[in-house]
């Protein structure tokens, strides 16, 4: 059995949500059942997952211990370095390395977000990350630390509210800046996207590129990339769909270096409000990988 209260910084959220983020490893299956059989109950009542939590309500789970750390977040949890670029109480942004997947993919596997919650393993509010990198791609994670954070930040990422810059090595030159617009589709089984003729099914993706140094020796450009809309692999796919491919990205055409070289290099917060309104105006940069350098 574990007894846990509700404080100020984690009221306001869903049950369901609540015990998600707890039992982090959990199927929404099982978290649903032990609701309806009063095996997870609040103030001691059965409870529905649509319930609003608040201050001082007491969430108890009668679970053996065994199943409780199979599920909890130190089920998820994973030691390992992280690259942390500024960390208050509100938010954490990292740094990610490459070879990390920003969320783990089998419980006990090791993440981003598995590192962040061994470090903060005590906290009420496991750490969330807000936007998610492929695991070979480097750079900027934005993760919060508390309901308030993590709501605020979700809206202003899904309204596109923070301007996000990349870096990126694509092969042949690149000699002016372009506007790539076109229509994405993703196959999910093969994890591959691909730009496609207007006039299919397609979700509308535009991605802007500014060459920044051509290296002849190498046939190679670096290029600072921003995003219009966020569609999975968009930069990868549009890259590909032109003929230059980024270095290393064999996925998509790619050779010369063992990953693909897209690093999420800057973010920028404009207006922002609530308990994050220090942030607005701010910029955070994460520093180019030696592989890129």
């Amino acid at each position: 059995m574990k007894k846990i209260t509700i404080t100020q910084d984690i009221s306001g959220q869903r049950l369901d949500k609540f015990l998600a983020r707890c039992l982090g490893a959990a199927p929404k299956t099982f978290i649903y059942k032990m609701l309806r059989k009063k095996n997870i109950v609040v103030n001691g009542k059965r409870a529905d997952g649509a319930l609003i939590l608040s201050a001082g309500d007491v969430v108890t789970l009668y679970l053996a211990e065994g199943t409780i750390a199979k599920f909890t977040k130190a089920g998820i949890a994973h030691d390992g370095p992280v690259d942390i670029i500024f960390e208050d109480e509100n938010i954490i942004i990292v740094n990610k390395s490459a070879n990390l997947l920003t969320q783990p993919d089998a419980p006990g596997g090791d993440s981003l977000i598995g590192r962040l919650r061994h470090r903060h393993a005590d906290a009420a509010f496991a750490p969330v990350a807000i936007n998610r990198l492929d695991r070979n791609t480097t750079g900027i994670v934005l993760c919060a630390k508390n309901l308030a954070a993590a709501q605020i930040l979700a809206k202003l990422v899904h309204d596109r509210q923070i301007e996000k810059s990349y870096l990126a090595v694509a092969h042949g030159e690149i000699s002016r800046e372009m506007r790539l617009e076109g229509l994405h589709t993703k196959d999910a089984v093969k994890n591959l996207a691909e730009i496609v003729p207007r006039g299919t099914l397609g979700r509308k993706a535009v991605t802007k590129l500014t060459p920044i140094e051509y290296h002849a020796e190498k046939n190679v450009t670096m290029l600072k990339i921003g995003l219009e809309t966020g569609r999975g692999h968009q930069i990868r796919a549009h890259l590909a769909a032109i003929g230059h491919p980024l270095v290393g990205d064999t996925k998509y055409g790619g050779r010369g270096a063992a990953r693909q070289m897209l690093h999420a290099h800057e973010i920028a917060f404009g207006e922002i409000g609530g308990c994050l309104e220090y942030l607005c105006g701010r910029r955070f940069v994460a520093p180019l990988p030696k592989d890129m350098l």
